[in-house]
């Protein structure tokens, strides 16, 4: 009839969710996770429990080097690295049949392929039960290149640490130059102007002498207060103390000339401690003079001699006064030794520690508050001594005082002349 399908609706036109959907195909499930097997990224074996390799699929392939038909039926073992013939990578272990008694996870283990190469992996272990035997499963996972990009990239850290650390302490030195050039420019300044005011201060210092002999003259034959005479008599011999201070001043900060001659060593150290004998009084210090005699007189400037000198004293009086004790002895000692002269300087002072001790050469350190020192006296020293071929070494122990060692040839110009000569150098 032609009406009897007016009421109804075509398949088509259905909702979807009415339509029939068609059955899907049955899947052979042992084909599907043979498939699953095969198509895995990971590498896996199934190892029985004698140790057998029961299966293995495609990425184990890859991953050992071993096609399939080698390995099936064959003890897990061959996988197992001699340590004696392969190089094991760092914070690795090698794997072992231990592994598979046990389930769990196994990091950075070393494999060895049948080339003979090691790769590391990421083993998991699992304990399956099947068909009346318990069967492990084992999942591995390459991070041999992993690892070492990681390796590269902690050796490029710490090449890029070494370098900025190396760019850091020369950016340290040139700020310690920038400094010490600084430093030097004071110094100048300063030496200039010790050297104008012990000129100035000589003009003034001639007059209170003058006045006070005047005064000696008016005073002499008078003998109802022979304390007066005595008075001026001590202005006129502090005076002519005053005098030579002044005078020894402007010899050093004079413009340094290259006037070497036959120092005699002794003198030079007498020299140096008229500076200082007030000082050392009036801090309870003892100087003990143990010269030897025939002693040689050393080719060499007088005046950096005395420089030298005075520096090494001038410490020794700062370290002794640092002790609190108000007493000390400072002790120079003059020995020959084969062609060169040997001068000590030893005083029981507070001494130095290690790290201080490896410093005491360096321009501008100094371990005096600020006003005190420079810390230019031993660096200096120690540059003078060696332009005549002669060494300064030090030897101190905190609490135990320091010496100072100076060994100077009698003549650096032999000794620079052996160093040269072509026989002395091919014997």
């Amino acid at each position: 009839m032609p009406g009897a399908n007016r009421g109804r609706r075509k398949r088509e036109d259905r909702p979807i969710w009415l339509r029939e959907v068609p059955a899907p195909r049955s899947w052979d499930y042992s084909r599907k996770y043979q498939i699953i097997f095969e198509q895995a990224s990971d590498a896996i074996f199934t190892v029985l429990p004698d140790g057998r390799i029961d299966a293995i699929n495609a990425a184990a392939q890859e991953l050992t080097g071993y096609i399939a038909q080698e390995v099936l039926g064959s003890n897990v073992s061959l996988l197992v690295p001699d340590s004696n013939q392969a190089h094991l990578p760092e914070r690795s272990r090698p794997f072992s049949l231990e592994m598979l008694k046990t389930a769990g996870t196994y990091e950075e283990v070393a494999l060895k392929r049948k080339d003979g190469y090691v790769r590391l992996v990421d083993l998991r272990v699992s304990l399956v039960q099947g068909e009346g035997q318990e069967l492990a499963v084992l999942l591995l996972r390459d991070q041999t290149e992993r690892r070492q990009m990681e390796r590269e990239n902690i050796t490029k850290y710490t090449e890029l640490r070494r370098a900025n650390m190396e760019l850091e302490r020369k950016n340290a030195e040139l700020r310690s130059m920038k400094e010490s050039l600084v430093q030097a420019g004071k110094l100048i300044a300063l030496g200039e102007l010790a050297a104008g005011t012990a000129h100035e201060l000589n003009q003034p210092l001639q007059g209170i002498r003058g006045y006070a002999q005047e005064l000696r003259d008016l005073l002499d034959g008078e003998v109802t207060k022979p304390e007066r005479m005595m008075a001026v008599r001590e202005i006129i011999s502090c005076s002519d103390k005053m005098a030579g201070i002044i005078r020894n001043m402007r010899d050093l900060t004079r413009k340094s000339v290259e006037n070497f001659e036959a120092v005699d060593v002794h003198a030079v150290i007498e020299d140096a401690l008229k500076l200082f004998t007030r000082q050392l009084e009036h801090r309870g210090i003892e100087v003990i003079k143990d010269y030897g005699t025939a002693i040689p007189r050393v080719f060499a400037n007088a005046l950096q001699l005395e420089q030298i000198f005075i520096n090494l004293i001038g410490n020794a009086r700062d370290a002794i006064e640092a002790t609190g004790r108000g007493r000390g002895v400072l002790r120079i000692q003059t020995t020959a030794e084969a062609g060169t002269v040997v001068i000590r300087f030893r005083d029981d002072g507070t001494g130095m520690t290690e790290k201080i001790r490896g410093r005491i050469f360096d321009p501008f350190f100094t371990t005096k508050e600020p006003g005190r020192g420079m810390g230019l006296g031993l660096s200096l020293s120690m540059g003078m001594i060696s332009r005549i071929n002669g060494t300064l070494l030090v030897d101190s122990e905190l609490g135990k005082g320091t010496e100072f060692v100076i060994r100077l040839p009698e003549d650096f110009r032999e000794v620079e002349q052996s160093d040269s000569d072509p026989d002395t150098l091919s014997s």
